[in-house]
């Protein structure tokens, strides 16, 4: 699966025998297990992970949207 990642973000695999580091603003390819994680869904649901959809328009809204920070009330563009 192709993934756009807005932050660098570390994957490490459930039975810690793998890591994938994913780099800010770059498309990259994860493994399938990397999907399956709740860490990677709760990514995918702050915004900091856009997977890649069907549509190149899909995917470029939801690289535009802002990522939700949990720390302060504002969002932060990055």
């Amino acid at each position: 699966m192709f993934v756009l990642s807005k932050r660098n973000i570390i994957l490490t695999a459930p039975d810690g025998s793998a890591v994938i580091q994913l780099r800010a603003g770059m498309m990259e390819t994860i493994p399938d297990w990397a999907a399956k994680t709740s860490y990677f869904r709760a990514l995918v649901a702050d915004g900091k992970i856009v997977p890649s959809g069907t549509s190149d328009k899909e995917t470029q809204r939801a690289a535009e949207k802002t990522v939700k920070t949990r720390r302060g009330k504002e969002v932060t563009e990055e």
